[in-house]
């Protein structure tokens, strides 16, 4: 490990600097280290945070904090033509209570539809085919 020595001069006072040139190195080998990552990263939105932020989305609706959304709780979040149907389709257990587990199989199912070809990124692309489908307009592609 070399060692760097530098000396300041101010005024009457002298100071004297011993500085690691491995310790100097770290941020910039970290910094390299996270850029490769980002450039190895997949470009779109992975099925994991997909499924993460959609679930958290819908869990922001339990109200009560049980960690399950009742039809209540999803009725009043709702606010669309056919919510209750659609609580019912979700609601595969017929309990009233949209669980952990009805939760991530709708959206295994919902991320699967929209993966085009299946590489468990969805692109900007596959999310603006998606809208467009459903006649929605196409959204800034820097927002996912």
């Amino acid at each position: 490990m070399k060692t760097i020595v530098g000396i300041t001069v101010r005024g009457a006072g002298l100071a004297l600097a011993l500085t690691s040139v491995q310790a100097c190195a770290q941020p910039v080998e970290q910094a390299a280290t996270a850029t490769r990552a980002a450039q190895t990263a997949p470009a779109g939105l992975t099925r994991q945070a997909f499924l993460k932020r959609q679930a958290e989305r819908l869990l922001a609706r339990d109200t009560d904090g049980d960690g399950m959304v009742s039809e209540a709780e999803f009725l009043a979040a709702g606010g669309k033509q056919g919510t209750a149907r659609r609580f019912a389709t979700l609601d595969k257990n017929a309990d009233g209570l949209l669980d952990t587990a009805e939760i991530d199989a709708m959206l295994t199912l919902r991320f699967a539809r929209m993966d085009g070809n299946g590489d468990n990124v969805l692109t900007a692309e596959e999310r603006a085919a998606v809208r467009a489908r459903k006649g929605k307009p196409a959204r800034d592609a820097t927002v996912s």
